[in-house]
């Protein structure tokens, strides 16, 4: 049996009572593991551990409180001990050194409820997320994304199973269930969200969850029940269900029309912006935003930009030809700010500040989507108008005019062609029955 002994810590220097504190030390492994009881006393009052339980020294010459702080001794070592003939019955084997010093620390029974997945799920996977994009393996725009979705998630904890309520009251890894996920997917649908956007929400759970199962937190089975639960894509675009929003040449007329005829300067603004995206490889509005004149050859007819959207945080340079259309915007707009294009960021803004990035891009798309969605109603859109509207306006036209898939893909920043073909899949279809009628109707 592994014992302890007390010891009065003489090598230290005593307090303003001129009391030294009483330790109490185990040894395994050859290593002296010691531990602050909290308690100190006169160096006349202590008397020793000499195994008789009686430490400290009372009565008229001794400390009037030694009974009491005989009985805590006695009792803390005693609860240590508990710990250890546990383990040594358990594992039958000699206690490491950080084990032991963790049993001191009173850490021990903590640890070993998390080794069995006693662990708050949403902040775990918080913390595995944000480990992820402090590894470069997510990009900013993901990392925010998650933090918003389980806030979400915990929003559906505390009003349908009231849980999360407390530090006390909280969901544990060990015990996520597939059912659970079930039933936030159905919240979800229920709040009107789609397929494709539940899926991004269940994403960074099911990733954390892999590492519980590596853990050993949850078995095989609760695992693959649980990413069974992803939800099947329709193929069409954006939004799942959502019909693609674009605008055709009629409407883009109308659009520019619209936009001569406004009272103030900042909407044409809007639609120069819009525009651009058009002529220009259907650019994003943070990449619109975050264009500098260095990045533009009108010359060679060029944009060279460091893509801001990048879910992988690897740099992606698109390097993108401009129509005739982008040049003329340019043409306006080249006298008016020194850095980025349509000044939408103060000159001396530092792109490195991604979360700064991020609040300015949110309240600047803002400001755009609410200024075009009051042309949209004037022009008599069917949709509300946005400036993402843009980027659709240019695959689908780009697409109905013959261009190739995997031109539009390079021109869009699409990783894959696939993400282009699942993007404007019913485009394409469209596309293939007019080929077809056009082109393959032989006359055998």
């Amino acid at each position: 049996m592994m014992e302890g002994k007390f010891y009065l810590r003489t090598d230290h220097q005593p307090n303003e009572q001129g009391e030294l504190m009483i330790t109490i030390q185990y040894c395994t492994q050859g290593v002296a593991c010691k531990k602050a009881t909290g308690i100190s006393v006169k160096p006349e009052h202590w008397l020793g551990d000499n195994g008789s339980g009686r430490y400290i020294k009372g009565g008229c010459n001794g400390n009037p409180k030694a009974d009491i702080l005989n009985q805590r001794l006695t009792n803390y070592r005693r609860g240590i001990d508990k710990i250890i003939d546990s383990l040594l019955v358990e594992k039958n084997q000699a206690i490491s050194v950080p084990t032991m010093r963790s049993i001191l620390n009173g850490t021990y029974i903590e640890k070993k409820e998390e080794e069995k997945g006693k662990v708050d799920f949403v902040q775990f996977v918080l913390d595995f997320n944000e480990d992820l994009y402090k590894m470069g393996k997510i990009g900013y725009s993901v990392w925010v994304n998650v933090q918003c979705n389980m806030k979400k998630f915990k929003e559906f904890l505390q009003k349908t199973k009231h849980i999360h309520t407390t530090s006390k009251n909280l969901l544990y890894c060990r015990d996520v269930k597939v059912d659970l996920i079930k039933e936030y997917i159905l919240w979800r649908k229920d709040n009107g969200n789609t397929n494709e956007t539940i899926n991004k929400t269940l994403t960074p759970m099911f990733k954390a969850l892999k590492k519980c199962l590596r853990n050993d937190w949850i078995d095989r089975q609760t695992y693959d029940e649980i990413v069974d639960c992803y939800l099947p894509l329709n193929g069409q675009a954006l939004g799942g269900d959502k019909k693609l929003e674009y605008l055709t040449m009629e409407q883009l007329k109308a659009l520019k029309e619209a936009a001569g005829n406004a009272k103030y300067n900042r909407t044409r603004d809007f639609v120069d912006m819009f525009m651009f995206s058009l002529f220009c490889g259907g650019l994003r509005v943070s990449d619109i935003i975050s264009l500098r004149w260095e990045e533009v050859d009108m010359e060679a007819r060029i944009v060279k930009h460091w893509q801001v959207k990048n879910h992988n945080r690897r740099a992606v340079l698109l390097t993108i030809p401009m129509a005739d259309g982008a040049l003329e915007i340019l043409e306006r707009w080249k006298e008016r700010n020194e850095n980025f294009v349509f000044g939408m960021l103060d000159d001396e803004f530092d792109m490195s500040d991604e979360e700064e990035f991020m609040r300015v891009k949110q309240s600047r798309t803002r400001t755009i989507n609410q200024s075009l969605a009051a042309l949209g109603k004037k022009i008599k859109l069917p949709f509300t108008l946005h400036i993402h509207c843009s980027r659709h306006s240019f695959a689908t036209l780009g697409v109905n005019n013959g261009a190739d898939i995997h031109s539009l893909s390079r021109l869009m920043g699409h990783s894959s062609v696939m993400t282009t073909e699942k993007v404007y899949a019913a485009v394409l279809q469209e596309t293939l029955q007019k080929t077809v009628d056009e082109s393959m109707n032989f006359q055998v």
